[in-house]
């Protein structure tokens, strides 16, 4: 089955242009097989096609391939010159794939003067993927959907879903949703349950289910996998110092999580909030603040390199937002100790404290930091 949106242009003006049939391939797999992720100019693309075939024969990228090709031929008649192309993203998915698609596509734009009309296809929804990453270097007219439709018996049955099975604990984009945070919540339950903690093993299950699918769904992961490599590198450059932040942060932490815990087992869920805002979220920030400042000012100061006006922009508005959530805490429990609804102490809680202003002050001495670090660095 396929799908085609484009433009109503005639014949002769569409004899003018250029166009490009892009078969994507964003996890990478074509690239895998035959060692070229992006692969280019009609001949090549054919023999491509062949050789993937022969190797991956019931793979659904065989009929990607071949869909563009039939593709390419029939717009041959239209343009004056058409090109295809097979880019891949990567194998590990995600953001990095992303990238990786944008970059070979923006350069093969180039390679034919920018100017081509681009043709997606691909399968499995990657297609629009794909014209999401590509719609602002690309002027994308055509989307060309794929789907295989099959007939099988019950033993292909059994053998697709065991392929699939074998796809989710072998391949890295797959086995961390399939295998890993399922073994990660079922660890967390089974542990807590020997300890006889029955209503907390279930809502450390769903916590951590909440966490992998906001993670997973807003694409997160690329990010925060960048993220943890940057502080690994940060902590093997010079881990005597780093380490004494990082164990700061920890503990601040760790205080601010038991407090809230406490308040939730003497008063209830109310002063249990109360206890996040005003001790958690606080000694949290605190504690990312004494880790940049040990970790980062006195490593960078210890190596010769002094440069903390970034540092200390981010630890201004760290410090106040600090600030701002500990008067919204101690503002809500006075009101809730006065008698006021739920809902009234939400509102006046952010109206009755300085949470606003201590936000936009430390926003604003961060970017006046920055301002003047610039301004010294130009003179």
């Amino acid at each position: 089955m396929e799908t085609v949106f484009s433009s109503k242009q005639s014949q002769e003006a569409v004899a003018e242009r250029v166009a490009l049939v892009l078969i994507v391939d964003l996890d990478d797999d074509i690239g895998e097989v035959l060692g070229e992720s992006m692969i280019v100019g009609y001949e090549r693309v054919v023999e491509a096609g062949l050789a993937y075939a022969t190797e991956r024969p019931d793979d659904a990228d065989v009929n990607t391939i071949f869909s563009g090709i039939q593709l390419y031929r029939r717009l041959s008649g239209l343009y004056s010159y058409v090109e295809i192309a097979i880019v891949g993203g990567d194998r590990r998915g995600g953001i990095e794939a992303q990238r990786k698609l944008r970059e070979r596509v923006e350069a093969l734009l180039n390679s034919l003067g920018g100017r081509a009309e681009v043709y997606i296809v691909g399968d499995g929804g990657e297609e629009y993927v794909a014209s999401h990453i590509i719609r602002d270097i690309a002027d994308v007219v055509g989307i060309k959907s794929v789907v295989v439709s099959q007939h099988l018996g019950i033993e292909s049955n059994y053998m697709l879903i065991a392929r699939y099975v074998r796809k989710a604990l072998t391949d890295p984009q797959y086995s961390v949703m399939f295998v890993g945070i399922p073994g990660l919540i079922i660890t967390s339950a089974a542990l807590l349950l020997l300890a006889g903690f029955f209503s907390l093993a279930l809502k450390i299950s769903m916590l951590i289910l909440g966490v992998a699918m906001v993670v997973y769904g807003f694409r997160l992961e690329g990010t925060i996998k960048s993220t943890m490599m940057r502080f690994v590198e940060e902590i093997r450059q010079a881990p005597h110092i780093r380490l004494g932040g990082l164990m700061a942060l920890i503990l601040l932490s760790s205080i601010g999580v038991v407090l809230a815990y406490l308040g939730y087992k003497s008063n209830g869920v109310s002063y249990a909030i109360v206890s996040i805002l005003s001790y958690t979220i606080p000694l949290t920030l605190t504690g990312i603040i004494t880790y940049i400042l040990i970790s980062r000012v006195l490593a960078s100061a210890s190596e010769g390199k002094i440069d903390i006006s970034r540092n200390l922009a981010l630890m201004s508005i760290l410090g106040f937002t600090a600030l701002a959530f500990y008067d919204l805490g101690s503002t809500l429990q006075g009101l809730i100790e006065s008698g006021v609804d739920p809902l009234g102490v939400a509102l006046q809680g952010v109206t009755q404290s300085k949470f606003i202003q201590y936000i936009v002050v430390g926003a604003g001495l961060a970017s006046l930091t920055e301002l003047v670090s610039r301004a010294l660095r130009e003179l």
